[in-house]
């Protein structure tokens, strides 16, 4: 097998669109969008590397904000919304391990 290292996931994408390579490496947000917009090529997911914990940033001292924002992500879990938006945006449905704290 040669293994190829590209600069940016643009590169990836157009060496795979062009068939310059068989397979690609991204993450499932650019993966999502290439199996959207390239049906003529049908690709598909193989398998997936690893997965990474979702994160949500706030500045310090937002007890307010912290509190509305763990309300609503409670709020979506719990009537399915996350796991709708997951399957949506990234094409996948919403990995629980992601949600650790």
């Amino acid at each position: 097998a040669d293994i190829r290292r590209f600069d940016n996931y643009n590169s990836v994408i157009q060496a795979f669109i062009s068939g310059q390579t068989q397979l690609m490496v991204v993450g499932n947000d650019v993966g999502a969008q290439v199996l959207a917009r390239q049906e003529a090529l049908k690709p598909e997911q193989k398998f997936q590397l690893l997965t990474s914990p979702s994160h949500i940033g706030l500045n310090k001292n937002e007890d307010r904000l912290k509190q509305a924002v763990n309300d609503a992500v409670a709020k979506m879990l719990a009537d399915g919304k996350l796991d709708e938006s997951s399957k949506a945006w990234l094409k996948t449905p919403l990995n629980p391990d992601n949600l650790k704290d």
